[in-house]
């Protein structure tokens, strides 16, 4: 509340906001949210191979992901962060799932450098406990 005085004996109080302070606040955020973003994307970087695929409907919410690095690596994603795990593990932790989900999609991202052995493997684990609905992901 500001008080403008006009004559010696008379004063007004202006009611009114200033506004200023609280829009360079919110610019400073923004850039602060800007910048900082970024920076928070943590992943696990995978060079996806390029094809001329097109894009599939995911019939569920959420598929079973699996990442294969470069050296062969396998990764899931647990609590937003990708923990490496062993073909035993994934075993274990898909005949999991396929017992409450037999519809499961499972998608597998396989670097584009990595071996085909190791992707050849992780199918057959996944076949052998009842998959039949998995697609590989591709950069298109």
């Amino acid at each position: 509340m500001l008080i403008e005085k006009r004559n010696r004996n008379q004063t007004r109080i202006i009611n009114e906001i200033n506004v200023v302070p609280y829009v360079d606040i919110m610019l400073v955020l923004l850039v602060i949210f800007m910048v900082v973003t970024p920076l928070a994307m943590q992943g696990l970087e995978i060079n996806l191979p390029k094809t001329q695929a097109d894009q599939i409907d995911l019939e569920q919410s959420q598929p079973f992901v699996i990442d294969v690095n470069e050296n062969g690596l396998y990764f899931i994603e647990e609590d937003g962060n990708f923990v490496q795990v062993s073909l035993g593990f994934i075993e274990d932790r898909f005949s999991k799932i396929i017992i409450t989900n037999p519809q499961i999609e499972i998608i597998v991202r396989g670097d584009q450098d990595t071996s085909y052995q190791s992707i050849a493997e992780l199918l057959s684990v996944l076949n052998a406990n009842g998959a039949n609905n998995f697609s590989l992901a591709t950069q298109p």
